[in-house]
C-alpha cells in the first residue's frame, strides 16, 4: 500500500515508520552519524527501529531496513559473492544479533571478493564503516515530515519575522531589512 512512495527512499521510510506507529508500535527513524577517526571515513545512515518493552527494565530493539541488500552491492563481485548477495533479504527486520552476523559475513565476503579481483576495498565497504551504519551513535526521531530548509514555500517566507535595521538608500530609495 506504500509502494507508491518507493521512488523517494526518505519519504517511503517515513511513511512506513508512520504506519508502524499508527498500528501501535514504538517505531522511529534512526539516524546514525559518525566522524572520521583512525582510518574510518565519516558517514551517516538512516533506518527504522522498533523498540518493544518486555518489562519495565528490558527492551528489545528491532532493526527495519527497507533497502538492506543494496547496502552490500560492490563493483565486479565474484560469483560466490553474487550468490551470497542474492540470499540477503531486500528488507531486513530483525534483532541486533542477527544484523551483526549478516554485516560481519557480508563485510568479510566483500573484502575477499574485491581482493580476488585485485580491487582495493573502498572505505565505505570496510567492516567498521558498515557496522557504524546500524550500530554507530544514533538519534531517534518520529517526525513524519522531514524538514527541508532549502525548499522554502512562499507561505513559509511570509511567516519570517523581520525588523528594520537600515536606512533609506540614497540611490534608489529602498529600505534595507535584515532578518533575525
Amino acid at each position: 500500500m506504500l509502494s507508491f512512495f518507493k521512488t523517494d527512499k526518505a519519504i517511503f521510510r517515513r511513511k512506513v515508520m508512520a504506519y508502524l506507529r499508527q498500528v501501535g508500535y514504538n517505531a522511529a527513524i534512526c539516524k546514525t552519524k559518525w566522524g572520521s577517526s583512525g582510518g574510518l571515513t565519516a558517514g551517516n545512515y538512516e533506518f527504522i527501529d522498533v523498540v518493544q518493552s518486555i518489562s519495565p527494565t528490558r527492551q528489545t530493539r528491532y532493526f527495519v531496513d527497507l533497502d538492506f541488500a543494496s547496502e552490500f552491492e560492490i563493483a565486479r563481485p565474484t560469483t560466490d559473492y553474487s550468490r551470497l548477495l542474492q540470499y540477503l533479504p531486500r528488507v531486513f527486520v530483525g534483532k541486533s544479533e542477527e544484523l551483526k552476523k549478516m554485516v560481519n559475513l557480508m563485510s568479510d565476503s566483500a573484502k575477499r571478493s574485491l581482493k580476488s579481483k585485485q580491487l582495493s576495498l573502498p572505505p565505505w565497504r570496510k567492516h567498521r564503516y558498515m557496522q557504524n551504519k546500524w550500530f554507530g551513535p544514533y538519534r531517534r526521531t518520529t517526525n513524519q515530515i522531514q524538514a527541508n530548509n532549502s525548499s522554502l514555500s512562499p507561505a513559509t517566507i511570509n511567516n519570517v519575522q523581520c525588523r528594520y535595521v537600515g536606512f533609506e538608500d540614497a540611490v534608489n530609495g529602498s529600505l534595507f531589512i535584515r532578518t533575525r
